[in-house]
């Protein structure tokens, strides 16, 4: 049990609420006979300081009247002995059980008082013990909370020390604790706004959330295998949560495998490679907007890299320590959008999760949300986004309350959103609202001068993916490679340079090991002179583009009318004619406006 002291300022509340209810003094000491609270006129009264002697018979006796305070047998060798300015007092210790914690009195000073106390001595008596019982009752529940911290200060100084990931949740799900491990584990997301259901596999959490014990049970965790444990808490036979540890069975060396220029700087604007005039101007507007809230709208090709760039966007701003999370509006379900970005409470519909569900909004809460694609939103749904950009503000599916957030929104498309507004696919209003900073990344053909720059970091992943050590690519290669016109981009040169690793068995990656779709796609006039047909190495290299014969430019132009023919010239008729010909939308409206204005 906690001393007195410690509930000072309580008491003294009780010491007013007494005076202001009985019209009558009080004083409340320790078993050290100290005077803890009391009223004002009790302390100008009688002072800091009591006659040891008058508690500790209270302490023995329980409950004590002093009829004539100063002339009583324990006030032998009190000061105020023969002359106390008290007139009348009732004492009564404050017990714990059996456990005496000190001593409360009722004291009058007043002649008046000593009257009303005598005519109705057990009310009197009577609330003694009510206030002693409640002052009793404070203290077991503060000494309870001191044990509940001391608890929780223990296990999460045990979660600490531990070497596995380890978190609790509450009967909900809800992440309440974890130690740095998990943190790390999870750093996509920020685990303090996270369910168990947005971390972990539904069936897992169903089966923790029943109270079932696991032991090592197998799960994927960020691509990653892991093994879970969970250990039911249970609170006078109610299940009142969940300790969860995680083992990661990845060694050590697998991971330092990975490359850190796609895993540690993925985070970082170095992860934009390239020093074309396009992605420089890139980097200098995310530097400059750091500290701001501002809606951003990524535009490019298929390809481009846009998710990157967004991560990397959050990543380098003021919202870093905050969660990232990103939503592809072209993989949800038209029927779910709603109830996946705003959530939805308990009993919204049809098989909703006891106690609801955040939505990607709420989880992204002072961090940032990615809208990806975000041209193959349902027009019902972008009404209902352009409010919550408006207002900053949100309604679960079946709620009733609004709840704010504080969320920035970065926005991604490869379509013309411009067209899809004349053509009444895309609001304009919500456009403009997601348009107040423009990002448009530069397709590959139009950055020749970062092909050399991206294809040395993807040798360097490819190589440690493949378990292999190509330390070169030839000349043929690189000129192959600036002579491409990059339908598919950066992903489609990842792509050809992982395949050509894996099928090249010497040390040099030359054009023998390139698919052959690609090879097919291209005719290059390779300079035959020694000094460039050398291979170049990826620290340097200066290799010299050759030209693409313009009837393969003639060609392909006449393969995309002879297609526009037969589907049409309009926006439906131009989406089918780049999904036949494997090209994006923004590539054939680039080539289009090429030609028109050759």
């Amino acid at each position: 049990m906690i001393e007195m002291i410690a509930c000072k300022p309580d008491l003294e509340r009780i010491t007013r609420i007494i005076k202001g209810a009985l019209k009558i003094d009080v004083a409340i000491f320790d078993l050290q006979s100290r005077l803890v609270a009391c009223t004002d006129d009790y302390l100008q009264q009688k002072g800091k300081t009591v006659h040891a002697p008058s508690i500790d018979d209270v302490v023995a006796h329980g409950n004590v009247m002093v009829n004539k305070p100063g002339h009583m047998p324990a006030c032998d060798g009190c000061r105020f002995i023969g002359n106390c300015p008290a007139k009348i007092e009732i004492l009564k210790s404050i017990c714990s059980s059996t456990t005496p914690l000190g001593v409360i009195t009722f004291t009058s000073f007043t002649t008046e008082g000593h009257e009303r106390i005598t005519r109705e001595t057990q009310a009197y008596v009577d609330a003694l013990n009510l206030f002693s019982d409640w002052i009793s009752e404070l203290m077991s529940q503060k000494s309870q909370h001191n044990k509940l911290d001391e608890t929780e200060q223990t296990l999460n100084a045990a979660m600490d020390l531990s070497c596995e990931s380890m978190l609790t949740i509450d009967p909900k799900g809800a992440v309440t604790r974890c130690n740095p491990l998990a943190l790390k584990l999870f750093s996509f997301c920020d685990l303090y706004t996270r369910s168990a259901f947005h971390i972990l596999p539904e069936p897992i959490v169903d089966k923790i959330l029943d109270a079932n014990h696991l032991k090592d049970t197998r799960v994927m965790i960020n691509n990653h295998q892991a093994f879970i444990s969970a250990q039911p808490i249970f609170n006078e036979d109610r299940f009142n949560g969940a300790i969860l540890s995680i083992q990661h069975k990845q060694s050590i060396s697998t991971e330092s495998a990975r490359s850190s220029i796609f895993q540690d700087n993925a985070l970082s604007l170095d992860a934009i490679l390239g020093k074309s005039p396009g992605i420089n101007r890139i980097k200098g507007m995310i530097t400059r907007l750091a500290r701001s809230r501002s809606t951003i709208l990524i535009t490019g090709e298929t390809g481009t890299g846009k998710g990157l760039l967004a991560k990397a966007i959050h990543h380098t701003s003021a919202r870093s320590k905050g969660p990232f999370v990103p939503v592809n509006c072209a993989s949800i379900p038209e029927t779910l959008f709603e109830s996946e970005l705003f959530g939805y409470e308990e009993g919204a519909f049809t098989g909703a999760k006891k106690g609801g569900k955040p939505g990607r909004f709420e989880l992204a809460q002072g961090g940032t949300l990615f809208l990806d694609e975000i041209g193959e939103m349902p027009l019902h749904m972008q009404v209902k986004l352009l409010n919550v950009l408006q207002d900053y503000a949100l309604q679960r599916v079946g709620g009733i309350t609004i709840t704010p957030i504080d969320v920035r929104v970065i926005a991604a498309t490869n379509q013309d959103l411009d067209t899809l507004v004349k053509d009444k696919c895309f609001r304009a209003d919500l456009f403009y609202r997601l348009n107040v900073i423009p990002m448009d990344l530069p397709p590959l053909s139009d950055r020749k001068e970062d092909i050399e720059i991206l294809a040395t970091a993807f040798l360097k992943e490819s190589n440690q993916k493949a378990g292999k050590k190509i330390r070169r690519i030839s000349a043929p290669v690189m000129a192959a490679f600036l002579a491409h016109d990059w339908p598919g981009n950066i992903r489609e040169l990842q792509n050809i340079i992982e395949y050509s690793v894996n099928m090249e068995d010497s040390d040099t990656l030359s054009l023998e090991s390139l698919p052959q779709r690609f090879l097919d796609r291209d005719t290059f006039l390779v300079p035959e002179s020694s000094a460039t047909a050398q291979s170049c190495t990826i620290q340097s290299s200066t290799v010299q583009a050759p030209t693409i014969r313009s009837a393969a430019r003639t060609a392909q132009m006449e393969a995309i009318l002879s297609c526009l023919d037969r589907h049409g010239h309009d926006v439906q008729g131009k989406n089918q004619t780049a999904k036949e010909l494997g090209i994006s939308l923004r590539t054939l409206y680039r080539k289009l406006k090429i030609r028109d204005n050759s």
